[in-house]
């Protein structure tokens, strides 16, 4: 247990005095109930020995009303300081976890599901937090009740105290025994939960596609059995906890047992008062708590620390991606981008993306990049800003590493629009404003134009701010690409990279685009990835790559001079653009 709050000392730092006026609180309530039988004993005494009168009644009952009254103040603060610490605790956690995802690198994440992401991120913390809360709270609790208890029966009698503790011993080996089992099953049960939770995330996102092959029964029946086996493991781990306590009621049932044999045979020899043994049942009630008590603890700190352990898990990731020793601050750039003698590979055990290539992109050129599928284009653009780490040497910025550059400082300057759109759960005017919050809103607006996207808002009902739904669902295809164009072009950066952003546009906006593009960014390096020769016609240079090599490079004209790649998949788009025409 000092291992697990060791892993959880920093995100409780500065609670030291909130978690002593809380155990105060704590014993203050225990001390409060353990006068009770005391006042029970002496009323009961005096009841059976004839001395008992209405004032001496009144009296004692006040003080269990005033003592009750105590109990109740005095629990409300434990709990609002120990449970505040663990909610603090749990708020710092989560912040530290999402942290650290960020830093990871998306290698890393294309291993990894979100569902156990997810999984972590609710469920997990949860059982962490319960295990700091009220696991603490039950474990202070139930010590200084046991102790505190115990000596009070030890003061009332000695001899009948022994002979309740004789099962104490078998609580220790019901514990270690089931304790160690429900560790590894309540772990079992958070990795089936993460399964659970990824795949209804995949199935809703993808519901759309779902419907479009009419997939529902077959998704639902796979479903099913994600799910039968979450319910299983959960029952394999109730059975535990379901055996555990039982057994630990045994041992109260048995202490009870001997206190009623040897207790009561001791009242009928008058060796102990009635009062006596009311009192002594009343510290055995008070001591069921602490006994049941253990095998709660158990259960939560043994769920916590599975979960603490699959959290740390990630805490121990090391971001593959991140800034050496001496990396240097980038100020302003002119935006030339260099690749020499570059080869790269995803995996070691992998052939290479990329071979050899080497060709580079002066300060304010509008750049096209071109090739087929699985060429290497995007890993290619995804180098330049270290999304994965080039071998060193290989990607130049203005002549300086990429590798010896800060990664903030890197970033901060180009703004990229990848292939795969991702839009988030907020208004137009957010997404577009995504990169920097503070950009006015006519900026912004000024973007969405430069992408021919304000032509569509005024259709939307509340135009700019009209919320998109998730990923962007309730947009096209090709309001999509614009709006995640006008989001990297609002940036203004010295770097402007769109990887394959105007494939869901029609030819006639994607030369509008273009147009307004190399109009609005004259002086800044523009990089466009494109399998369409018609958006790299005005390109100063076409860089052309096949099976991860640089095949040919020089401006539209030149390359279809040399009647190459570039040339054939230039014909191939021309006969079918005549087709469409016919039809």
């Amino acid at each position: 247990m000092l291992k697990v709050f060791k892993t959880l000392k920093p995100y409780m730092k500065g609670e030291g005095l909130v978690f002593f006026l809380g155990i105060l609180a704590l014993i203050l309530v225990d001390s409060f109930q353990l006068l009770i039988p005391r006042i029970i004993k002496r009323a009961v005494d005096a009841l059976s020995f004839g001395r008992a009168n209405t004032s001496l009644l009144l009296k004692l009952g006040l003080f269990i009303i005033v003592i009750t009254i105590g109990i109740v103040i005095t629990r409300f603060i434990w709990r609002y300081f120990i449970i505040g610490i663990s909610r603090r605790m749990e708020k710092r956690l989560r912040r530290a976890f999402y942290k650290h995802l960020q830093t990871l690198s998306p290698g890393w994440y294309a291993k990894h599901k979100i569902g156990d992401l997810m999984a972590l991120a609710t469920n997990d913390l949860e059982a962490v937090r319960m295990m700091v809360g009220i696991g603490m709270v039950a474990t202070f609790d139930a010590v200084f009740l046991m102790v505190a208890s115990l000596a009070m029966m030890i003061i009332i009698n000695p001899k009948l105290t022994l002979y309740v503790i004789i099962p104490l011993p078998v609580l220790s080996v019901v514990v270690g025994f089931f304790g160690k089992i429900l560790h590894r099953r309540f772990k079992l049960v958070q990795e089936s939960f993460a399964t659970l939770t990824d795949r209804v995330r995949e199935i809703v996102s993808g519901i759309r596609v779902v419907k479009s092959y009419a997939r529902q029964d077959f998704e639902t029946e796979r479903f099913k059995d994600i799910s039968k086996d979450y319910v299983h493991k959960n029952i394999r781990m109730i059975i535990i906890g379901g055996m555990f306590e039982p057994l630990i009621g045994l041992v109260v049932g048995f202490s009870f047992a001997m206190v009623l044999l040897f207790g009561g045979r001791g009242v009928i020899l008058a060796s102990m008062s009635m009062g006596d043994f009311v009192a002594f049942n009343s510290y055995l009630g008070l001591l069921i708590w602490p006994m049941i008590a253990v095998g709660w603890v158990i259960n939560l700190y043994q769920r916590g620390k599975a979960s603490l352990d699959r959290i740390v898990e990630i805490f121990e990731q090391e971001p593959d991606i991140v800034d050496t020793p001496d990396a240097i601050e980038l100020e302003e750039i002119e935006g030339k981008i260099e690749f020499r003698n570059l080869t790269f590979r995803y995996n070691p055990e992998l052939p290479p993306e990329l071979q050899d290539i080497n060709f580079t992109i002066q300060p304010g050129e509008f750049v096209g990049i071109t090739g087929r599928t699985g060429s290497g284009k995007s890993t290619l653009i995804a180098l330049i800003p270290r999304l994965y780490d080039p071998p060193q040497g290989t990607v130049f910025i203005d002549d300086v590493d990429v590798r010896n550059v800060k990664l903030s400082s890197l970033r901060s300057k180009i703004s990229i629009t990848p292939q795969d759109t991702f839009l988030f759960s907020a208004s137009l005017l957010e997404n577009i404003k995504f990169g920097n919050v503070d950009i006015p809103d006519e900026k912004a607006i000024e973007a969405a134009k430069i992408a021919q996207l304000d032509k569509d808002v005024s259709d939307f009902p509340n135009g700019y701010e009209t919320m998109i739904g998730e990923r962007g669902v309730t947009l096209s295809g090709g309001q999509k690409q614009r709006l995640s164009i006008a989001r990297a072009i609002v940036l203004d950066l010295p770097i402007l990279i769109l990887d394959d952003a105007l494939s869901a546009v029609d030819t006639e906006t994607e030369n509008a685009i273009l147009e307004k593009l190399i109009d609005t960014r004259r002086g800044k390096t523009t990089i466009i990835i494109s399998h369409r020769v018609s958006a790299l016609q005005n390109a100063s240079k076409v860089i052309v790559l096949d099976r991860g090599k640089l095949v040919e490079q020089g401006t539209h004209n030149e390359l279809l001079d040399e009647k190459g790649y570039y040339f054939e998949l230039y014909q191939m788009q021309q006969i079918q653009s005549e087709l469409n025409s016919d039809e």
